[in-house]
């Protein structure tokens, strides 16, 4: 099953909020989000690829598009 969230328009606080929530009521068995965030501001790129840190979160993959960020959960 591919997952996917969106953090277009939300605060660091809420991405932060939403991200936690995601990866704590991930279905059994999924082990990969994609973390659609956007990069023309920054604001979020920043946050989603430096900042953000979960103990349920392996690594972080830079995809091509620059918007988005893969998460693979342990």
């Amino acid at each position: 099953m591919f997952y996917t969230i969106d953090l277009h328009g939300c605060t660091k606080q809420e991405a932060k909020v939403q991200l936690d929530r995601c990866l704590l009521n991930l279905p059994a068995g999924q082990h990969e989000i994609t973390v659609i965030h956007g990069y023309s501001t920054k604001v979020l790129l920043d946050f989603v690829q430096k900042q953000y840190h979960h103990k349920r979160l392996l690594r972080k993959i830079l995809t091509l598009n620059k918007g988005e960020t893969v998460f693979i959960i342990q």
